[in-house]
């Protein structure tokens, strides 16, 4: 910085303290002023004392839909419609929240202040801090604990949604697989009756050794010849079916047990959160803060009224400059 410049600075700095000695009193008065109309701005009857409850929760037992962490389908949930809803019903919000419901946007207006008055934010743990403001301390923490039980019937109502659609899926596969199996018995039970086949795999074992030993002998029969000709036009057709019949049994075993892992999923009771921190009565307000409110309207108060007096200075030296002109 060169030696002109320091001067203009030294100079210009000197001025504001001649304007600040001039208009002291002024400045003073409206320092008083200032100072009054805060405090009495910042009483309650006129800035409301807004009251903190606070949780912290982990997520427990939710089912991801996609890449998606439990964490962040835990504060999706927390900032569901249904969940607000759920709160705006219980508390009668619009009339806590003195919103006319027969205003142009009255829902608009209500979930704006769920917005103000709720904070739901992701710690550095993977857990949840949900903090809820209230004017009323006691309604605060109420609201907290009845957001977190909303939350959990959201999820156990997705969960159960998506479980009635597998129940639906796993009882047709049940159904289907006894339609079939009883299919396949009777076809097996036909061809035990009619052509004598059982259990070809003994059959055919025990009736050839009978069949080469009364070859040896001289000759066979013709129940012989007829059973011979049954076990080879229809054994392999009693294999297949009993192959078909062992899957059909094994799957329906499968199914059957898919169906009733998804019932008993249906009757349960769970909480999807695990509670680290949980909702209190806050003893003390959390804002506003009196001290801070004063001093940011006494300082802006100060600085506007400074800001008039430079206004004024400046008219005044450019009036003065121009009656000297004209004289």
């Amino acid at each position: 910085m060169s030696n002109n410049e320091q001067a203009t600075d030294q100079l210009n700095s000197i001025r504001l303290l001649q304007i600040v000695k001039k208009w002291r009193k002024q400045l003073l008065y409206v320092f008083f002023a200032a100072t009054v109309f805060s405090f009495i701005i910042s009483l309650p009857f006129f800035m409301k004392p807004m009251f903190k409850s606070y949780a912290i929760i982990y997520p427990d037992n939710l089912q991801p839909y996609s890449k998606e962490t439990q964490t962040e389908q835990l504060i999706q949930l927390l900032n569901s419609e249904d969940v607000r809803d759920s709160l705006i019903s219980k508390f009668n919000l619009y009339k806590h929240y003195n919103i006319d419901t027969s205003g142009a946007y009255p829902r608009f207006e209500v979930m704006k202040r769920l917005d103000e008055n709720i904070g739901i934010d992701r710690t550095q743990y993977e857990s949840v801090d949900i903090q809820v403001f209230d004017t009323d301390p006691d309604t605060a923490a109420l609201m907290c604990e009845a957001l977190i039980d909303f939350t959990d019937q959201k999820a156990i109502s997705l969960i159960r949604s998506r479980a009635n659609e597998q129940l639906i899926i796993a009882k047709s596969m049940v159904d289907e697989k006894e339609l079939q199996i009883d299919s396949l018995s009777a076809a097996i039970t036909k061809i035990g009756a009619e052509y004598g086949i059982t259990d070809y795999g003994n059959q055919i074992a025990g009736f050839s050794r009978e069949y080469y030993k009364v070859m040896g002998s001289g000759g066979t029969n013709s129940r012989m010849e007829s059973m011979r000709k049954n076990l080879e036009e229809k054994g392999s057709e009693s294999i297949a079916l009993r192959n078909q019949l062992d899957k059909a049994i094994y799957n329906y075993n499968e199914y059957k047990t898919k169906y009733d892992i998804t019932v008993q999923d249906l009757k349960k009771e769970l909480k999807f959160h695990n509670t680290i921190t949980r909702p209190t009565v806050p003893e003390k307000k959390d804002s506003p803060k009196r001290a801070v409110v004063m001093i940011t309207i006494i300082l802006s108060t100060l600085f506007m009224a400074f800001l008039v007096i430079l206004y004024q200075e400046r008219l005044k030296v450019k009036i003065d400059a121009a009656l000297k002109d004209i004289n």
